[in-house]
């Protein structure tokens, strides 16, 4: 994006500036969210909708949005982003997980077992600890810069590649 297209140094008194410091010192000055913008709010339902249907949307409706419209610098909307996608994410998955729960219990198991019969839990076992080990591997890396973003892409290019050939493998295999 160019400079000035989001140029924050001749704003008029009713859009009021937000500011924001990193633990390393760098400052972000943006433009705060209009209220009431219906254009925003209808792209935003859309992305929504998306996210209902697809599990896809929000967060590629958002971080340009809060670039483009408040002048947000890329690493806070990517942030802002991402905390979206995490509240809506378990918002739904939650949602999932009780009406599922709701039609596989009885009333005289209760929710709480049909929660347990649905969760799956050979999944979850490798998926919390998965989480937990790459929270803290891939920080220690980027710290290190042992990786150029290059390399980050072409493996995670590779990566995909392959997880998509496995399904394609198993979906013509059954």
């Amino acid at each position: 994006m160019l400079m000035e297209e989001c140029d924050i140094s001749d704003v008029d008194d009713n859009s009021p500036l937000r500011q924001l410091s990193t633990a390393d010192g760098t400052a972000y000055e943006y433009l705060a969210p209009q209220k009431g913008n219906w254009k925003s709010t209808a792209i935003t339902a859309g992305g929504s909708g998306l996210t209902g249907l697809l599990g896809v949307g929000v967060g590629e409706v958002m971080l340009p949005q809060l670039v483009r419209k408040c002048c947000m610098p890329i690493p806070v909307a990517a942030g802002t982003s991402v905390a979206i996608v995490v509240v809506t994410a378990l918002t739904a998955a939650v949602v999932q997980f009780l009406t599922l729960a709701s039609m596989v219990s009885s009333p005289d198991t209760g929710i709480v077992s049909g929660l347990i019969e649905v969760v799956p839990w050979r999944l979850v076992q490798f998926t919390i600890p998965g989480a937990l080990i790459g929270g803290q591997v891939a920080p220690y890396l980027a710290s290190r810069k042992i990786f150029s973003d290059d390399d980050i892409e072409q493996f995670t290019a590779a990566l995909f590649g392959v997880i998509g050939i496995a399904f394609g493998v198993k979906f013509l295999t059954g």
